[in-house]
């Protein structure tokens, strides 16, 4: 609430001067895309993006090159053809159907094309393309969540915080009131639609998002599910009902930032990351930014100035977003998930004659549109109006506009470490402790010979070596340390040969490895040591997640303990040593 009062402030200010031209140009576009359908996030195995999913990402990127790439508008410098990796930034997480779904958007804005220059003619004068008539690669980066780009895209990964503030909806009368009035619908449900993967009492309204995301795949994919849905009269209503549930734990987990009185909850947190990465993109193509000489910025990024920008994410991002923009007050719709292969896009636009971005901040605008993913591929993308500033402005000046940004965005790599208290490593010395994050730019690395982190770290550990080395020669010299082997005596006054207790000649009957009584056993297929417990695996670590709801409410997820096969090396692990006293 307090961050929306200030945001109503500020957006009050352009609405009498707010206008539209029909001499626009474009500088820029950013654009977080939700994937395209995957499949179910309860089964066990890798989740990949469905052959809908691919084509939804497709046509999404056939839509964006005719408006920002090949169209009458489109952004000015902007390579129509070929594609030039410079100037095009894609970000997504190393999930694989993620990293797919950049894949296939990628070949819809940037399609096969004969290249037919100079770099497909050998030497002898042969002409050379590239494979599959001319396929375009894109250069997309994949961010593992010890990587500090994750949290660009899903700011919620890795955040306590915003995990317990999410959280915090399922203690509530609201939650519990829900849940009674919902038990009979969850009755209706079939087990044996989730194959295996959900038990009868985890059918209820607190798993409303996980049972829906499972039941949605079922529905496109199985047509005795779709059959026995919609037209069977007993469950009329029932998948309508589940999604809508679903859309409301959703918001809870991550968005109605107007249960807050503070901006200390960080419900929001994966929208107010992303608000900072959008306005980061924008303010690199001013013309004070890009003859900067800095490798990096203060949120760990570098400075690379992008016309287009993508990020491909989930829905946890889109709807912090969403609800930070105050975008649910035009329409109830904005508090549901995002359909897969919808799409945010801010574009960073100006007026007059001239195409060449404004040497003055104050002469650009920003303008927001939303491109729901069960749209057809013809229809144009709709503008919203942003902060509640009245459905008919829908193009805020970019002053305003950085200054809201600034207030909801997250400022940099230390900020969100601190807001999250997040033990990923590379939040360590993001507190001012002295490690220093040092991310150069890509076009950078050839001009400026900076030491990198592996590099620098490799350059530490051997001085540290050698100064310790020379420490100890010292003390060697001049304290008379002196090391000498300790002959152990066997029962007839022979020396052990190390080669055992039986000595140094290996046995036929001597197995490769022994073990103690209490040693631990080899890992097999049924050993358990890295199970979940019960007989199915759960999906990766989600925000408000099956797994986290079921420590949060104490159900028993599985019977065996990750670590019951460790049991016998902490024994011998936490064992004193025993000294044994020569003369």
């Amino acid at each position: 609430m307090f961050t929306r009062t200030i945001v109503a402030a500020a957006a009050s200010a352009w609405l009498v001067g707010a206008q539209s031209s029909n001499s626009e140009h474009t500088h820029a576009a950013f654009a977080f895309v939700r994937t395209g359908e995957r499949t179910p996030r309860l089964r066990n195995d890798t989740q990949t993006l469905t052959t809908v999913g691919a084509n939804q990402m497709h046509a999404l990127g056939q839509q964006l090159r005719k408006k920002y790439v090949a169209g009458t508008a489109s952004i000015a410098g902007l390579s129509k053809d070929t594609l030039d990796n410079d100037q095009i930034w894609v970000q997504t997480l190393d999930t694989p159907y993620l990293v797919s779904s950049a894949q296939a958007f990628m070949q819809g804005l940037y399609p096969p094309h004969d290249m037919n220059n100079a770099t497909g003619v050998l030497a002898d004068g042969t002409s050379i393309d590239y494979p599959l008539n001319g396929y375009q690669y894109a250069s997309i980066h994949a961010a593992s969540p010890n990587d500090p780009y994750s949290r660009l895209v899903s700011g919620a990964q890795s955040c306590p915080k915003g995990q317990s503030d999410g959280l915090k909806y399922f203690t509530t009368s609201e939650f519990k009131a829900t849940l009674a009035a919902n038990e009979d619908l969850y009755k209706k449900l079939d087990l044996d639609w989730f194959e295996g993967y959900a038990e009868q009492d985890e059918l209820e309204y607190t798993f409303a998002l996980e049972l829906a995301d499972y039941l949605s795949y079922q529905y496109s994919h199985n047509s005795s599910i779709y059959r026995t849905l919609a037209n069977d009269s007993d469950y009329t209503g029932v998948y309508d009902k589940l999604r809508y549930d679903a859309n409301e734990v959703a918001w809870y987990l991550y968005g109605n930032t107007t249960a807050s009185t503070t901006d200390s909850d960080n419900r929001a947190i994966g929208g107010k990351t992303l608000a900072g990465s959008i306005l980061h993109s924008f303010d690199q193509l001013l013309p004070e930014k890009t003859n900067s000489d800095s490798l990096v910025n203060s949120a760990g990024q570098a400075n690379k100035p992008s016309p287009l920008t993508f990020f491909f994410g989930e829905q946890d991002a889109m709807i912090s977003l969403m609800s930070l923009m105050m975008l649910d007050s035009q329409s109830s719709d904005f508090k549901s998930i995002p359909p897969y292969g919808s799409a945010m896009i801010f574009e960073l636009f100006s007026t007059g004659d001239s195409a060449e971005m404004p040497s003055d901040p104050n002469d650009l605008w920003v303008r927001f549109y939303f491109h729901n993913g069960t749209d057809a591929e013809t229809e144009p993308l709709r503008s919203y109006s942003m902060f509640n500033s009245g459905k008919s402005m829908t193009d805020m000046p970019f002053g305003e506009f950085h200054t809201i940004f600034s207030s909801i965005g997250m400022q940099g790599l230390s900020e969100w470490c601190t807001s999250c208290s997040s033990p990923s490593l590379f939040c360590l010395g993001a507190d001012g402790s002295g490690v220093t994050l040092v991310v150069p730019a890509p076009q950078e690395r050839q001009k400026k010979h900076a030491i990198s982190p592996v590099v620098g770290g490799v350059i530490g550990a051997v001085v540290s070596l050698v100064v310790a080395g020379l420490l100890f020669a010292i003390a060697m010299l001049l304290a008379g340390i002196r090391f000498h082997r300790v002959e152990q005596r066997l029962g007839n006054n022979q020396k052990s040969d190390l080669g055992g207790f039986k000595g140094s000649a290996k046995l036929a009957s001597d197995p490769d490895v022994s073990l103690s009584r209490n040693g631990a056993l080899p890992a097999t297929a049924t050993a358990g040591i890295v199970s979940f417990g019960g007989d199915h695996k759960r999906g990766h670590e989600r925000v408000g997640s099956w797994e986290l709801r079921q420590k949060e409410f104490g159900k028993d997820i599985g019977d065996s303990s990750p670590r019951s096969s460790f049991d016998a090396i902490d024994a011998v692990a936490t064992r004193t040593v025993e000294p044994h006293d020569r003369v």
